[in-house]
């Protein structure tokens, strides 16, 4: 067996029926298995997905266990030299699994591989950023950093990385909706997701260990995968107190507690400089504004644009 390819499932029929039918379509020349792990969607999943596929591996968690863990169970039974983590919202629109295999195969330093992720209509989605620079984001939102034109460096970052990913590279992150490891490095180095995350940063977390066990992770050009999601930039609002909190969990994990304490309280004066300048001009408070300053504990008054 060459490739275990892991789809954590909840709720979702639909997509992840998309996700299976667009792998049998383009991969025809290696060997792989599916393995789906559901979190307890209480639907007719499972039978639906064995009418197309009758060999795949179906786990039953029993009840919502987030990303991190569910993909961990599907690792566990996993017989594939290499091991694809794939999301249900995927579609494939070429063959994949052999390009990512076949570079993992060839530099045994590479621990983590992934690919080119696209929006529905092709468009380019950001697969890979420099999501663990955490003090320099904060920078680049402060109403200082902003008149004082360093939004603009923010700009060029983008630019920067929109760009480079026409090219292969070395990155230090790469999006989780579609990532390749060896079976044997999670097992040997301990490289299985991280199980305090129920979801959000855990892909970060996660990059982060594979750097620090001294092995690279490279931002693949090719091949292209849609990933109908979006990534963090179209997480519905409601999530935001789960993405934050795991955000501040991943710099506890990466950083240590020391510095996450620092990081609270640099983004606590930071929100109370953004909520006085919104009050002194006269603006009711944009909703993901209200939600940050109800996530820090800051009063305000719960005036929120519509």
């Amino acid at each position: 067996m060459q490739v275990s390819v892991i789809i954590v499932n909840y709720k979702n029929p639909p997509l992840i029926l998309q996700c299976v039918k667009s792998i049998l379509q383009y991969e025809k020349t290696v060997d792989y298995e599916i393995i789906v792990v559901d979190n307890d969607s209480q639907d007719d999943t499972e039978q639906q997905l064995r009418a197309i596929c009758p060999n795949l591996k179906w786990i039953q968690m029993g009840y919502n266990s987030g990303f991190g863990r569910a993909n961990n169970a599907g690792t566990r039974i996993a017989k594939g030299d290499f091991i694809l983590f794939l999301n249900a919202d995927t579609i494939l629109i070429e063959p994949v699994f052999e390009k990512m295999a076949t570079r993992l195969a060839v530099e045994p330093k590479i621990g983590a591989v992934g690919c080119r992720l696209l929006n529905s209509d092709k468009s380019l989605q950001l697969s890979y950023h420099n999501g663990d620079c955490f003090f320099r984001k904060l920078w680049w939102r402060n109403p200082l950093a902003i008149k004082l034109g360093f939004s603009r460096r923010n700009e060029f970052d983008k630019s920067r990385i929109v760009a480079k990913h026409n090219h292969n590279h070395l990155t230090r992150w790469i999006c989780g909706t579609a990532v390749m490891m060896r079976r044997q490095d999670i097992v040997s180095r301990n490289l299985y997701w991280d199980e305090d995350f129920f979801m959000y940063w855990e892909d970060v977390e996660l990059c982060h260990r594979i750097r620090k066990s001294g092995m690279k992770i490279v931002y693949m050009a090719e091949p292209s995968i849609i990933h109908l999601g979006g990534g963090g930039a179209n997480v519905p609002i409601e999530r935001f107190a789960q993405m934050e909190a795991s955000k501040l969990l991943c710099i506890e994990k990466t950083r240590g507690s020391f510095i996450v304490q620092i990081y609270k309280q640099l983004i606590r004066k930071e929100l109370r400089l953004e909520l006085r300048l919104e009050k002194k001009a006269g603006h009711s408070l944009e909703r993901m504004l209200a939600k940050e300053l109800a996530f820090y504990g800051i009063e305000y008054e719960n005036t929120i644009s519509k």
